[in-house]
């Protein structure tokens, strides 16, 4: 199978969901773009093991997971060049760490998260890229934990840990529109508290700013909340429909093309808070171990602290009104061209 092309063409989750369905064995490069701020691209080396994801670098001299080990001062750098010269070359260098009583079974959860999270977070902000899949480059043991974690499952939480939604403005969920989910039953990906609220809340068939009302929580929150659900496939955004009396309202205020830009007032946070755990679930699993429902990892990346990490961390602020903007009337559009046809 060729995996290789532009993320303009095709996107990481979909590139994921291709290897995971695929359950892939091999390494998938990516180019990250060169932006005007930029002096020359970066690159991304993500390995797999049949459609799960077992370690990410940004560089290939197998010291990238001894780097980050002596980074967290969990071990020196002499000592972990005397432990990978004696580490076997088909054990995953983690693994053979923690046989020797070195490190523990949390510190390698920890390690993991750190490679794997943080990458994808900055890999994300990719305004485009260009991704070569090679199923013949053979598994880094020396960069392994001997943890993984399926390739689309991360996704979620490296969306949670992003610092700056400024690249993600344009994209955010419009204030007056509803989601609806994509799938049948519970959602197939793991998800933290605020999210299971905002998830609960679509099938009463309100707007977000009515969503953020409800729980306690900013516009702006609810929005990335939604925007992180849909951005997984779970939901897709839908305008909600206006009731008569609300349309003779407009009308009655805003004459003819003016009304693309009304004003729509966004109720205020009353409610008490929902608290949330604000760390990012990860479903790792080790070669031989059954799976059961993966621990909290709530690690950060080299340069990442756990407070970043937090959903409750989200700058957030209350905003008096939204003008409908040109994407919401399209989707409005589509959507009654959709229910004509099914009609």
């Amino acid at each position: 199978m060729f995996v290789n092309g532009y993320f303009s063409d095709c996107s990481l989750l979909e590139v994921f969901q291709l290897l995971q369905d695929g359950k892939k064995t091999g390494l998938l490069s990516i180019q990250g773009l060169v932006s005007p701020d930029q002096v020359r691209p970066k690159y991304y080396y993500i390995w797999l093991h049949r459609g799960r994801i077992v370690t990410i670098t940004t560089r290939l001299d197998s010291r990238g997971l001894a780097a980050l080990i002596s980074r967290r001062q969990y071990l020196s750098v002499t000592m972990m060049e005397r432990l990978i010269r004696r580490c076997p070359i088909d054990e995953p260098l983690g693994r053979f760490l923690r046989s020797q009583g070195v490190l523990t079974k949390k510190q390698l959860k920890i390690l993991f998260a750190a490679q794997v999270v943080g990458q994808i977070g900055e890999l994300l902000y990719l305004p485009d890229g260009y991704c070569e899949f090679d199923q013949t480059a053979l598994l880094p043991k020396v960069e392994m934990t001997g943890l993984s974690v399926g390739a689309t499952d991360v996704i979620l939480p490296g969306l949670r840990i992003l610092k700056d939604w400024a690249a993600f403005k344009e994209q955010l969920p419009h204030p007056q529109s509803v989601l609806v989910s994509l799938i049948r039953g519970q959602p197939n990906v793991r998800i933290n508290q605020a999210e299971w609220s905002v998830w609960r809340l679509m099938d009463e068939n309100i707007n977000l700013g009515q969503m953020a009302t409800r729980l306690g929580l900013s516009l702006e929150q609810v929005q990335r909340i939604a925007f992180c659900l849909i951005f997984v496939g779970l939901a897709k955004e839908v305008p909600m429909m206006l009731g008569a009396s609300e349309i003779a309202a407009i009308d009655a205020e805003v004459p003819g093309e003016e009304r693309l830009a009304v004003r729509v007032p966004v109720s205020g946070v009353s409610e008490p808070g929902v608290s949330e755990p604000g760390v990012p679930v990860l479903g790792v699993s080790e070669p031989g171990v059954p799976e059961t429902g993966g621990p909290n990892l709530g690690v950060p990346d080299a340069g990442v602290s756990d407070s970043e990490l937090s959903d409750s961390s989200f700058p957030g602020s209350e905003t008096e009104g939204e003008s409908l903007s040109p994407s919401f009337f399209r989707n409005l559009l589509g959507f009654l061209r959709d229910a004509a046809k099914s009609s």
